[in-house]
């Protein structure tokens, strides 16, 4: 029952806070980091530094992906139809982004979403990779204590049951 509470949590953080700032800071990859905060705590993608790294060189791979394309000016992909060029930003953001977060060991799977957010021209100014970044460090700054508590609850019940 903690998972939910915990992940329901941190996301009405972000709504709160992008509510009262007039901004959109919950966004489809928030919703897979606060999972990974609360439900893996012990995975290397829950730490601070992942969590961080990965969403930011998902922002900026997203960003090098659209200007490499070409598409600052192409239409976003939405039901109406796939513009061309932005199937060749997202194929190299996503491309990018993984290369890089492994080179820099910063397992993050959610920051797939936030590149694809960007090279997908659903958020794509500069304006939007502050936004996304902003709402990356809410879910650090009020996930982390939750993390640290269920990494500690899990060691724990780990102990008593004798299991690895």
């Amino acid at each position: 029952m903690i998972a939910p509470l915990g992940e329901g949590f941190l996301l009405l953080v972000a709504a709160l806070t992008g509510w009262v700032l007039h901004q959109p800071l919950v966004f489809a990859s928030l919703g897979p980091t606060a999972y990974e905060l609360v439900e893996t705590p012990h995975r290397r993608s829950a730490q601070p530094y992942s969590v961080f790294i990965g969403h930011l060189v998902g922002v900026v791979s997203g960003f090098a992906a659209v200007f490499v394309a070409g598409c600052w000016g192409t239409a976003a992909v939405s039901a109406a139809g796939v513009p061309f060029h932005r199937i060749w930003a997202a194929v190299a953001a996503v491309a990018l982004t993984v290369f890089i977060n492994l080179l820099l060991r910063a397992s993050q799977p959610a920051a797939m979403s936030t590149t694809l957010l960007i090279s997908l021209g659903l958020m794509q100014s500069p304006m939007d990779g502050a936004i996304l970044m902003g709402g990356v460090v809410l879910m650090i700054l009020f996930g982390e204590p939750i993390r640290l508590w269920r990494l500690k609850r899990q060691q724990q019940a780990q102990q008593l049951t004798g299991l690895p």
